[in-house]
């Protein structure tokens, strides 16, 4: 099992993000830059196989200050020899496709091949509607809607294009919303036809092509969180993509994992092992005083998980199959109901061991909260992981 250190990064301490208005304190930026610089390192030398960083804007109460997470990769990057460095993930129908597809090429080669990349629809009305209006598009909860359609196609739409520009030396491609090249640009410019591709007789641009293409061929392993539905798992396995579950119901789960491996089977990947090229999420913090661990988990995603995400939905992914009523996403339930993998090594150990025996997932997505969590506590935390809890299950 493959362990990759998930930040929002929330920014500030937990009193600090009390009083409000966290997000634009200077100094915590700078603190939350140290602390990611400090705990990638360790997690380097420590053998953790990437870290990864969100993609949300507009954050000035502090709880997701992520707004480009290919330049968090980048400085996490320079600052490392071996950890991968990814995003979870670029929201794709608020991203111009092109731009996109350059940057991950660049980060990758940045990266001597350390990157990988992860893709995602959109649900924070806040940021993806005003940045979304350029494509016509806005947020999403995946409810069948017209809105939530036109987030589809968008998303779609975009992930093709990816594709084609990071796998073709040139392209000329037509879609719904983007014509590639536009007809009838004149660069009369005769570099173009001696050294290069995609100019006519009468020098007008019939292809382009992006440089760099990304160093790993095709491209970087892709992953889709945070994945929930049936169709979401068919596209990721169709795609050879690696979607993170963000459930906490077990019979919920593997059926999830069994669309995926049906379909990925049936799309001509091979026979794939129960579990593999998926991942699952939960929130770590490990401890050797059971109740510190709990104390700080409850100051981290005990505190932004209710505040932030519950009231945008997310407490669904606490519903057991059948439940009716509204879940409170409060810290004990997040706890009683097993997202929180939070105790001493022995307690979160038996945790992995239930995970491990139900769905054997190939990679496990953790949240880390620098900020509301200080840094020396997710120091050890990271060294008590690596050392008494992955070889466990490596």
């Amino acid at each position: 099992m493959k362990s990759i250190l998930f930040y929002l990064p929330a920014v500030g301490s937990y009193s600090q993000m009390t009083k409000g208005m966290a997000g634009i304190n200077d100094q915590n930026y700078q603190n939350m830059l140290y602390q990611l610089t400090k705990q990638s390192q360790l997690a380097d030398d420590l053998g953790y196989w990437g870290v990864a960083f969100t993609e949300h804007h507009f954050h000035i109460e502090g709880f997701e200050e992520s707004n480009n997470p290919i330049l968090l990769d980048l400085y996490v990057a320079m600052q490392t020899k071996n950890i991968k460095v990814g995003q979870m993930a670029n929201v794709l129908p608020f991203q111009n496709p092109i731009r996109l597809a350059e940057d991950i090429a660049m980060l990758d080669h940045m990266s001597r091949g350390r990157a990988f990349v992860g893709i995602a629809r959109g649900y924070q009305k806040r940021w993806a509607d005003v940045l979304g209006q350029t494509y016509h598009v806005g947020a999403t909860f995946s409810d069948k809607s017209a809105r939530d359609n036109a987030n589809r196609q968008r998303f779609n739409e975009h992930w093709e294009l990816l594709k084609k520009l990071w796998t073709s030396d040139t392209v000329n491609t037509r879609t719904e919303h983007w014509e590639v090249p536009p007809a009838g640009i004149e660069f009369h410019h005769d570099a173009v036809r001696e050294y290069g591709r995609g100019q006519d007789e009468n020098g007008v641009i019939t292809e382009i092509g992006i440089a760099p293409k990304p160093l790993q061929k095709p491209y970087p392993q892709v992953f889709q969180p945070f994945s929930f539905s049936e169709d979401s798992f068919r596209f990721a396995a169709r795609e050879g993509i690696v979607p993170i579950v963000m459930n906490t119901d077990d019979e919920v789960i593997a059926n999830l994992l069994d669309v995926y491996q049906e379909e990925a089977e049936a799309s001509g990947h091979g026979q794939l092992k129960r579990g593999q090229r998926v991942g699952i999420f939960r929130d770590v913090l490990v401890s050797r005083d059971a109740d510190e661990a709990h104390y700080w988990a409850r100051r981290g995603n005990g505190f932004v998980f209710p505040k932030w995400f519950g009231p945008m939905g997310f407490g669904e992914v606490l519903r057991r199959k059948g439940e009716q009523g509204t879940i409170s996403p409060d810290y004990e339930t997040l706890n009683e109901r097993g997202f929180e993998f939070v105790g001493t090594p022995d307690q979160v150990n038996r945790q992995v061991e239930k995970l491990v025996e139900q769905h054997d997932p190939e990679y496990l997505l953790q949240w880390q909260y620098s900020g509301p969590v200080p840094n020396d506590v997710q120091m050890r935390s990271m060294e008590l992981w690596q050392t008494e809890i992955a070889p466990n299950w490596l």
